[in-house]
Order: C-alpha cells, then sequence, then structure tokens
C-alpha cells in the first residue's frame, strides 16, 4: 500500500462538510433535520431540492410558500428555543437578524452562517451557494442556477454600460439613498449602473451601525447628509432610479411613486419624468435578498424593466 492510499484509508472524508463564514462543520452524516432562520439560505435550500422541518414566522410567499405549513421555531430574530429543540434538529442555519442568536443555537445542534457581507456581496453570494451545493451533493444544481444569473447580470451590465443610477429605500415619506457599502448597495454591480454617489468609505463602512436616538444631533446630522444627498442625485440626473419601498412589505399601499412625485427634488428628474424608474419587489430585496432562486428573480425583474 502507498502512503498516500495509507493516510486515505487512516483519515477517510466525511460524508458531510459544510465551510462557512466562523469556521466547517463536519459530519459522518448529511443533515436531515434541518432547521433556517436565514430566509435567503432557505430560499437556497428550496433552490436545490433540500428540505427543511423549522422555520421562522413570516409572511411565505411565492417561491417559498410550502413554507407556510412548516414547523414554526420562533421569529426571524428571536428563536423558539422550546419549538426548536423538540424538532431535534442536526444543521442549523442562522446569521444577518439571527446572528445574536447563534451562541445559545449552538447548544442545541450545529451552526452555520452563510451571511453575505455588504462589500462583497455578490462574491460571498456564488461562494455561499457553492459551499452550501457541495456539502449537499447538490453542485450540479447550483452552477445551473448560478450560470443563468450571471448571464443575466453580463447582460444587465452591457445593457446598462455607460448608465447612471440611484437606489433609494422609502418609508413613510422619508427617502433615504444607498450608496455601494450600504445594505442594498449590490444593487449597482447587479445591474451595471453606476451610482451618481460616491461609495461609503472605509472610514463609513467601520462606524457604529446602531440607528441614532430621534432627535439627537447625530440623526439631525444623517438627515441633513440624506439631504444633501438627494440634492447632489437630483442634480446629476441619474438615468435610472430604483425605489424599494418599506411599507409595502406589510401590506401597506406602496407609495414609492407617489413619495417620488411629490418630492420637490426627484419629481425634476429626467428618470421620474420619463419614467425610467423600476420600483423593486419589497418583501424579495428586504427579506429574503440573496437566494439562489431569488436572485434570478431579480437580475430577471430588472432585464424585464429595463429593456
Amino acid at each position: 500500500m502507498t502512503l498516500s492510499a495509507a493516510l486515505a484509508v487512516a483519515a477517510p472524508s466525511m460524508a458531510f462538510e459544510l465551510e462557512h463564514t466562523t469556521g466547517t462543520i463536519k459530519s459522518d452524516k448529511t443533515p436531515e433535520r434541518i432547521v433556517s432562520y436565514d430566509l435567503s439560505i432557505l430560499d437556497s435550500l428550496n433552490a436545490l431540492g433540500i428540505e427543511a422541518v423549522g422555520v421562522p414566522n413570516s409572511n411565505y410567499k411565492d417561491d417559498l410558500a410550502k413554507f407556510a405549513d412548516v414547523t414554526k421555531v420562533g421569529t426571524l430574530f428571536e428563536p423558539d428555543y422550546e419549538a426548536l429543540k423538540a424538532l431535534k434538529p442536526d444543521l442549523i442555519f442562522a446569521g444577518g437578524r439571527s446572528a445574536s442568536a447563534i451562541p445559545e443555537l449552538e447548544k442545541i445542534a450545529p451552526v452555520a452562517n452563510l451571511t453575505n457581507n455588504n462589500q462583497t456581496f455578490l462574491q460571498d453570494f456564488h461562494k455561499n451557494t457553492l459551499a452550501l451545493a457541495t456539502a449537499f451533493d447538490k453542485t450540479k444544481e447550483a452552477e445551473e442556477g448560478l450560470a443563468k444569473i450571471d448571464k443575466d447580470i453580463a447582460d444587465l451590465q452591457k445593457l446598462n454600460a455607460g448608465k447612471t443610477g440611484a437606489f433609494f429605500f422609502v418609508m413613510k415619506g422619508n427617502v433615504m439613498p444607498h450608496v455601494v457599502g450600504d445594505r442594498f448597495g449590490f444593487v449597482y454591480e447587479l445591474t451595471g449602473l453606476e451610482s451618481v454617489l460616491p461609495a461609503k468609505t472605509a472610514e463609513e463602512l467601520a462606524a457604529p451601525a446602531a440607528r441614532p436616538a430621534p432627535d439627537s444631533p447625530e440623526a439631525k446630522a444623517a438627515a441633513e447628509k440624506r439631504a444633501q444627498q438627494i440634492k447632489d442625485i437630483a442634480k446629476a440626473d441619474p438615468d435610472w432610479l430604483i425605489v424599494f419601498d418599506r411599507a409595502a412589505i406589510s401590506g401597506g399601499e406602496n407609495a414609492g411613486e407617489k413619495t417620488l412625485a411629490e418630492h420637490a427634488d426627484l419629481s425634476q428628474t429626467s428618470a421620474f419624468k420619463n419614467g425610467r424608474v423600476v420600483y423593486v419587489d419589497p418583501a424579495r430585496w428586504y427579506v429574503i435578498t440573496g437566494g439562489l432562486n431569488n436572485l434570478k428573480f431579480l437580475t430577471g425583474d430588472f432585464l424585464d424593466k429595463m429593456k
């Protein structure tokens, strides 16, 4: 027996090995009782044909509609530990909204965190999707889905070459621009549009993400900065405006168009006057964001609306 063969016998490969953000989960058996508090991962699991026995409470529809009938194990932020223990999971996905619960969740079962970083969103999405697929022997399915997304992104970048854009988070009449480095800053790489505002600086990225208290000096400074950003956007007159209306997630009226129409500066942009505004699906952007099926929808939606 050769040395390499002897080593292979001495250290057999594990049946399941999943690399994630903070480590590697190894097991001699592929997990069958999976719980996911991360809806982007749930979306990818669903796309790959991998079942989940427990999910958080949410408004499940479209690609995730079947999970409305799956056992609920708390919310996106707060697990119901008793319900979770009763399911006896052998793998839990958590991160993002549920990240603070990971230490407690690890007392119940191994926890994988496949959260995408805002600054490297699409790169992380590819890496995490392939890691997930490789662990569950679903590489072929993942590569097919990623190839479709990559093609759509390439088509969008060709379509929007040399064009500019601005993304707005709208809530209760307030308009908040998102630039590269913000939560939805990956929209510029996704669409091929160049942001008319500069990306976040290293100092801004390193600053605490906590929301300032209402009426505090920090809150007033942030509001003044947003107002100036909007004026700068209107002056730059981007080719496209992309609008996300937070209130529409919970069934409220989608007021994105009304908000822009009533805005003194944005209503005067060429993009608004000529209908070059994309109103994105709020649940897919805010609640799911980065799943394999979901990204296919987002890129396809942009292609349909920007042609």
